[in-house]
């Protein structure tokens, strides 16, 4: 990345001021208030923000730059939490209170929560899709909310203190819902609806895995590099049976106790489970990349000894059987 790039500071807001200042930078008109095309010579893209209710918004970038450009956060005067989501094409770069973080789909780490008033940088390479999604909560709304509920105690944990908590993997289904979305482009007569609906499932599936895994706790630098090593051994082996938890601890040169607490406390699911989830996706994409004739391929490919096995966990993951995702192909 050259050290000259483009730099456009922008402040989230809980109206469309901040998008107006993101448009202003980028020497554009906004549209309906609620997006930006960004001009040729810098991406072929666009970037929303939407009021998904008055104390929740979501803002999206889905852009190809044409030039390098640095995205800076200032803090908000607004306090809230942010929820991340990145599934960019491959690499970018997130810089959060001065550490640096690798994130996209080929990076496996793509979400982050933190305080508002931290400031923050995104950049992503020249060619590359940058594809990230926030969604901005207000913390006074947040908590009302689980008090009434009464949940407030399962999360005062995490939201009981200021600053940023959590960075780590993107769970199966979120991951699942941010691709489907990706698929629409932001002019589509419907997308308002669409990332509405996406916004409430990925927050549905955050408060789930809060209540249910593990606490989300801070990883030291140097175990999260390790346990991250670790599962670039995973990522690189789908297509053979899981190698054991022995194996990924010796790895991570940790104990197998300490590698299973704080894997979970990363990705937020079990080795195993990851690995599962992981090869399923792997499959989704070679049934729809159009270079395969028939299911059996892609199952034997990936291991799969029982081509009911593989239809059965397949449903499960995706809502439709795999020769359904073949078909697509072959009717496109």
């Amino acid at each position: 990345m050259p050290k000259s790039f483009f730099e456009i500071e922008h402040k989230f807001s809980l109206n469309s001021s901040g998008l107006q200042q993101f448009a202003e930078q980028l020497g554009c008109n906004m549209e309906n208030n609620t997006s930006v095309n960004f001009p040729s010579e810098i991406a072929a893209g666009s970037a929303g923000l939407i009021k998904v209710q008055s104390d929740v918004w979501v803002f999206i970038i889905d852009a190809t730059l044409n030039k390098p450009i640095r995205f800076t956060r200032i803090p908000m005067e607004e306090d809230c939490w942010i929820l991340y989501y990145d599934l960019s094409d491959h690499y970018s770069r997130h810089i959060v209170d001065g550490v640096k973080h690798t994130i996209g789909y080929k990076a496996k780490l793509g979400f982050a929560v933190m305080d508002s008033r931290i400031k923050s940088s995104y950049i992503s390479d020249i060619g590359d899709r940058a594809y990230s999604l926030r969604i901005v909560i207000k913390k006074s709304f947040l908590n009302k909310y689980l008090r009434e509920k009464g949940f407030i105690e399962n999360f005062w944990h995490i939201l009981g203190h200021n600053g940023t908590f959590f960075y780590g993997q993107l769970d199966a289904r979120s991951k699942v819902m941010l691709y489907n979305l990706k698929k629409h482009k932001m002019n589509s007569f419907n997308y308002e609806f669409l990332l509405k609906s996406t916004t409430y499932n990925l927050l549905g599936y955050f408060f789930e895995r809060l209540n249910i895994n593990a606490p989300l706790r801070v990883v030291y630098e140097k175990d999260r590099k390790a346990i991250l090593m670790s599962n670039k051994f995973l990522l690189s082996n789908l297509v053979v049976p899981f190698p054991g938890i022995e194996k990924l601890a010796e790895i991570a040169n940790m104990s197998v106790t300490k590698y299973k607490y704080l894997y979970k406390s990363i990705f937020g699911m079990t080795p195993a489970v990851f690995f599962k989830n992981e090869k399923l996706l792997l499959a989704r994409e070679l049934l729809e990349s159009g270079n395969f004739k028939t299911v059996g391929e892609v199952a034997f490919l990936l291991g799969y000894q029982k081509l009911s096995y593989f239809s059965m966990i397949y449903m499960n993951q995706f809502g439709i059987y795999p020769v359904e995702s073949l078909q697509t192909i072959k009717i496109k």
